[in-house]
């Protein structure tokens, strides 16, 4: 009541309280947005705003279709679990509540606003790692991928158990839904504004920014590697020659688009073309679906049980089409967890590893 009085006396009060509730989020984005303008400078490609048109003119294609999502989602939950006499006032009432809040749309608006120019300054970054520090982990990360799987390299076995056209088709169309999930998930994130779910909510944002800035970026740099699917192309061997071999043929059975844009991100890397960003570790796929997971369980045993049996499919599809070394993998999920950790320490989610034991202390 007393927040509501203060509201009712400095109408912009809640303004206020938005900026200030995502102020530790707003802040490692502008560090991000320093260091990509930093690395800009030495880069021989120059940071362009380009990209932030692009993504803004994305997320407004998207929008009608999160939205209808969130219809139908609504719609369903009170078909079977509320069930109400007057369903049509109900289901009214329902969407007004989330989308007549203004304090949540504009937090939303912010938070996404912040976020796509985080995913901006992102994809510079990422395209120009080659002129930072050209790719020269392959080896090495090839060597402990066989060293440390008996001898032979994970994607041996995983062709054994999937080696056949149509299911590797379907790994390649759950790899490419990775993105849409992704930023579904994000969007719902961004507009999720009550009290009861703002911990977990910060948590997972920050998340998101500390695991794809620091790994997707910086350890990405430090680490700068190709991918199987490269390696032939960057001089390495032959080592991955036979697998790309099988998924080309493969494609001619059953369609792999993976191989597409594989192509085209080489010719972006080959050629400087527009569309460019080459990089195995870590792998940001398994990253991102791991947060994906934990913010799930957040919410419900279900929710995570599904997002971890999709963080499970990304992995084998990640290894399976040639785009990561298993290394890549397994450090992509171990960097999500500690930058979940580190973002529960940030915003004093002492429920960041609760169920595991783990909650971080201040």
């Amino acid at each position: 009541m007393a927040m509501q009085a203060d509201l009712r006396a400095n109408p912009g009060a809640w303004r206020e309280n938005v900026i200030s509730r995502n102020r530790l989020l707003i802040a490692l984005i502008g560090l991000h947005l320093i260091l990509t303008i930093a690395v800009g400078m030495v880069a021989t490609t120059p940071f362009e705003p380009g990209i932030f048109n692009a993504l803004l003119l994305l997320f407004a294609l998207l929008l009608p279709i999160f939205a209808m999502i969130i219809v139908v989602w609504r719609f369903g939950y009170m078909a079977l679990r509320v069930r109400p006499a007057r369903p049509i006032h109900w289901l009214a009432r329902d969407l007004w509540r989330i989308a007549g809040d203004r304090e949540r749309l504009t937090e939303g608006a912010l938070t996404l606003l912040a976020l796509t120019v985080f995913t901006a300054c992102f994809g510079y970054f990422k395209q120009v790692i080659p002129q930072l520090n050209p790719f020269s982990w392959d080896p090495a990360l090839a060597r402990l991928d066989v060293m440390l799987h008996g001898g032979a390299a994970p994607h041996e076995y995983l062709m054994r158990l999937f080696g056949a056209p149509r299911v590797v088709s379907l790994f390649n169309t759950a790899y490419h839904a990775w993105f849409f999930v992704m930023y579904f998930i994000v969007f719902l994130a961004c507009f999720t504004t009550e009290p009861d779910r703002r911990e977990t909510r910060n948590t997972f944002l920050l998340a998101f920014v500390l695991t794809w800035g620091l790994g997707g970026n910086v350890l990405a740099t430090v680490f700068a590697s190709g991918g199987p699917v490269y390696f032939e192309k960057l001089g390495f061997g032959t080592n991955y020659a036979h697998l790309n071999a099988m998924l080309a043929a493969f494609d001619r059975i059953s369609p792999i688009s993976a191989l597409e844009t594989q192509d085209m991100l080489w010719q972006g890397y080959a050629d400087e073309g527009r569309v460019a960003g080459i990089s195995a570790m870590p792998s940001m796929h398994m990253a991102s679906t791991t947060l994906l997971a934990l913010y799930g369980f957040r919410h419900s045993r279900l929710a995570g049980a599904l997002l971890t049996a999709f963080a499970v499919t990304i992995a084998i599809g990640a290894v399976l089409l040639a785009w990561h070394y298993a290394v890549d993998v397994y450090a992509g999920a171990l960097f999500a967890l500690i930058c979940w950790w580190a973002a529960g320490w940030l915003s004093g989610d002492t429920a960041a590893f609760g169920r595991a034991g783990l909650s971080p202390t201040r």
